[in-house]
């Protein structure tokens, strides 16, 4: 379903207060970068004052051979002085593509870094809200589109501001009247850009959005192909996307028109400047005006403004050029803004604390609470589990045992109450080192069997990795592989069945020889023999270590040492 004009021109104008809040976010990006960005702009005007220079050389040659009649050697010093300004004007071009590019690429860095930082804060549970998609376009391709925005625009502005200036200083003792044209020509091109710009605005709005919608339909669609063939509905979807796709052309032409009707107004008045000039200028020299400086122009002098006309627009019509980077600098804003300012739950480092009995357990939750704005998860669970123990942590979907999990992985924090490890309230780091986690699909890199186990511990020795391998059961089916341990596997362990992937995970936390084994459902998805046999190797693996499995499931709650049993997030047992 399209959205209207109006409606979409109503959401514009709700997204003026945060069009502010992205530029702001800009300008202090580009608070880190300003030595690059102004060595970028000062090359680009010290280009700008190369073609000044030249252009006075040029016209001081044409006028000694044409008019005066001067030898060869009497002009070598201006062909010298010519050759110069190239050169320099060339070692300028290459400092400012440089500079903008170094700019450009350090604001990249801290972005990313930033995303990175805020999605470690916000740990595993936050990212599953959002989809792994979006995350990663914005983390490569919206972090992209800043790019242009701090190597081109932002040293443009500055370009643009200074030295059309210092065109009008020059030009005005020469002829008062092409630097009054200049003059008042100028700023004609910034202000209809901006009016140009002001238009373009919801036109911009309604091909994003139409783009969004397309590309949210087409990929919803392909996910569910197999279903649409199934109920004889391919046929009529393929209608409705040749019509989205459609409506999407339409958005794009009438973003299109505009650019170019706004190409077609910059470039109407930057030649009906040039054209002034030039007539001013050859009228005067024909001798047929004799108003201003036109009655005693020499064709040094005329040459030299007429040269100057196209240059002293150049860096305005290329201001507007640049302009479209900076609305692609605010749109990719909004979307790396909308996860830097996601909430992070505070975790606390605390101090050694001490159980209510006195004795200090392996694991402690005391009155641990979780909540998700209104919604409460967990509620007042107290918990105390020894080194060794094998806990089966049973319950219906939905009752809290992966929540339960987070709190200990540090992947959450506690609303209430606190999480002790060895006597110390839980955070990321500690967990991070002194537990193992198999999530209930664990996730089979692109790469080989060995590579995969070997994430736990990238240090780990070939002999180490291989005695995991052993002791999960993976070289009981990688030996039937053409490469063993080293045979690649596809993205989400494509090529291998669900218990092949259990034991690769079942690997890589034993490699990483943890004091806690936290399991998620290991056995979901897998039949009764598999079952067993899985249950046998997890009993081998970690058979010294504190285990605690998430499950519902009989065969498993069986095995365990205790059972403790979640409902609508309370502890029953």
């Amino acid at each position: 379903m399209q959205l209207t004009e109006t409606d979409n021109q109503t959401y514009f104008d709700k997204s003026k207060a945060r069009e502010k809040t992205c530029s702001a976010w800009l300008k202090e990006q580009g608070k880190t970068v300003r030595k690059p960005i102004l060595f970028a702009a000062m090359a680009g005007i010290v280009n700008g004052s190369g073609i000044i220079a030249q252009s006075a050389a040029l016209a001081f040659i044409m006028q000694a051979i044409i008019i005066d009649k001067l030898s060869s050697a009497s002009v070598i010093t201006p062909v010298m002085a010519l050759g110069a300004m190239f050169i320099l004007r060339s070692f300028c071009v290459y400092l400012h593509q440089t500079w903008g590019f170094e700019a450009g690429a350090q604001v990249r860095e801290t972005v990313r870094q930033q995303l990175f930082a805020k999605l470690r804060a916000i740990g595993p549970a936050g990212i599953k809200q959002r989809q792994s998609g979006e995350l990663a376009a914005v983390t490569l391709e919206q972090v992209d589109a800043l790019e242009n925005y701090f190597s081109r625009y932002l040293p443009q502005q500055t370009i643009a501001g200074a030295l059309p200036v210092i065109m009008i200083i020059v030009v005005m003792p020469v002829n008062w009247v092409a630097g009054l044209i200049f003059l008042l020509t100028g700023p004609l091109v910034p202000v209809f850009m901006a009016l140009v710009g002001m238009g373009a605005a919801s036109a911009n709005r309604s091909q994003f959005l139409a783009m969004a919608r397309m590309s949210g339909y087409f990929l919803d669609r392909l996910q569910g192909l197999e279903t649409l063939k199934l109920f004889g509905q391919a046929t009529s979807e393929l209608a409705n996307i040749n019509k989205i796709a459609d409506g999407f052309r339409e958005k794009t032409m009438a973003v299109l028109r505009i650019a170019f009707l706004s190409s077609a107004i910059l470039e109407f008045f930057s030649a009906v400047a040039v054209a002034l000039v030039a007539v001013y200028a050859g009228l005067g020299l024909l001798g047929l005006i004799h108003f201003g400086p036109a009655q005693h122009i020499s064709l040094s002098e005329a040459l030299f403004v007429l040269l100057l006309a196209p240059e002293f627009f150049m860096p305005l019509r290329q201001l507007a050029i640049n302009y479209h980077d900076r609305a692609a600098a605010l749109g990719a804003a909004d979307a790396i803004l909308a996860i830097l300012e996601q909430d992070a739950d505070a975790l606390d480092i605390g101090s050694a604390c001490v159980s209510q009995s006195g004795q200090t357990s392996l694991i402690e939750y005391n009155n641990a609470s979780k909540s998700y704005d209104k919604r409460q998860v967990l509620t007042d669970i107290n918990l105390r589990i020894a080194a060794g123990e094998k806990i089966a942590l049973a319950g219906e979907s939905g009752a809290g045992k992966t929540t339960l999990l987070n709190l200990l992985l540090g992947f959450e924090a506690a609303t209430g109450g606190q999480v002790l490890l060895n006597g110390l309230t839980i955070n990321r780091e500690r967990a991070a080192k002194a537990i193992s986690w198999v999530g209930q699909n664990a996730y089979i890199f692109h790469g080989s069997i060995k590579d995969n186990i070997a994430l736990a511990d990238p240090d780990a020795s070939e002999q180490s990795i291989i005695n995991a391998a052993q002791a999960a059961g993976v070289t009981e089916f990688s030996a039937q592989l053409p490469e063993g341990l080293l045979t690649p596997i596809g993205e989400r362990g494509y090529g291998l069945s669900g218990g092949q992937v259990q034991r690769i995970a079942l690997a890589r936390a034993f490699l990483k020889n943890a004091s806690i084994v936290l399991l998620d459902e290991p056995t979901a998805n897998l039949d009764a023999a598999n079952k067993a046999l899985l249950l046998d190797v997890i009993d081998q693996l970690f058979i010294d270590k504190t285990l605690i499995i998430a499950t519902h499931d009989p065969l498993v709650i069986n095995r365990m040492d205790r059972r403790i049993e979640l409902q609508q997030g309370r502890l029953v047992s």
